[in-house]
């Protein structure tokens, strides 16, 4: 089981810059990677990927150092285990509301005694060619994440047991759903969101757990560093797109 620099990083306070993927392109991760995000976040929620694909997208991660987490469509042990075997360093939960969706997460990514997760000799576990399981399973209980996606006003108000959780390592918070939830859809600064984002930001430096948020046009890093973020979030479409806007502005002047 390789070493997860991102949850190493962010056990020592500091903050790790993610991008998110939802396509099929190993050579584009490998160059994020390259570029210098500390994860990259495979989005199987939203988008067309195959479980064959995250196989290849979760290689291209490793070979450049690069952690891979991966948001799973729904939280399910038997989907999870798929990623996970395919070597994927951890799972994001979407719509974690509770401290019962949190350990179901957790049950599913962790072997015994920290979860229900079934053992074979599968890439994970380099295949069982490197060492015996039983040292294997040590090493991931230690290394895998658990990440959750806090999306509505349940969350909100559960975030402090949800964060709690044992082998649970932080949210990353949805504000576009999350505004919804508050009544005030895409509405993201508006008091009853900023209040919300900041119960969850509270509950994770009483927990010292990670908050995660994701960057839009125009704000910068350095805002969410100040806010108390640990986990920063951008889109590798959303690169693509601002990119090229610009490139045909200038270039039809």
């Amino acid at each position: 089981m390789r070493k997860n620099l991102t949850k190493e990083k962010l056990r020592a306070g500091q903050v790790v810059a993610g991008v998110v993927v939802n396509e099929s392109s190993p050579a584009t991760v490998e160059r994020l990677a390259l570029i210098g995000f500390d994860y990259i976040f495979i989005d199987c929620e939203h988008s067309t990927l195959s479980e064959e694909s995250v196989a290849q997208l979760v290689m291209a991660a490793e070979l450049r150092g690069a952690t891979s987490l991966v948001r799973v469509p729904l939280n399910i042990p038997e989907l999870i285990l798929r990623y996970m075997d395919a070597g994927a360093s951890g799972v994001i939960i979407p719509g974690m509301d509770s401290p019962e969706a949190a350990r179901t997460a957790v049950k599913a990514v962790k072997y015994q005694p920290l979860g229900e997760r079934g053992l074979s000799g599968v890439r994970a576990a380099d295949y069982g060619l490197t060492g015996p399981l039983g040292e294997y399973v040590k090493a991931a209980n230690e290394e895998t994440m658990v990440l959750g996606i806090l999306e509505d006003q349940k969350g909100v108000s559960n975030i402090r047991a949800i964060l709690e959780t044992e082998g649970f390592d932080g949210v990353i918070i949805g504000t576009n759903d999350l505004s919804n939830s508050l009544g005030v859809p895409g509405q993201t600064t508006h008091p009853k969101v900023v209040e919300a984002i900041g119960k969850i930001l509270e509950a994770g430096k009483a927990t010292g757990k990670p908050i995660g948020g994701v960057l839009r046009p125009g704000e910068t890093a350095q805002q969410y560093i100040d806010k108390g973020f640990q986990l920063l979030l951008t889109s590798a479409a959303g690169f693509l797109s601002g990119a090229a806007k610009a490139f045909i502005k200038s270039f039809r002047g």
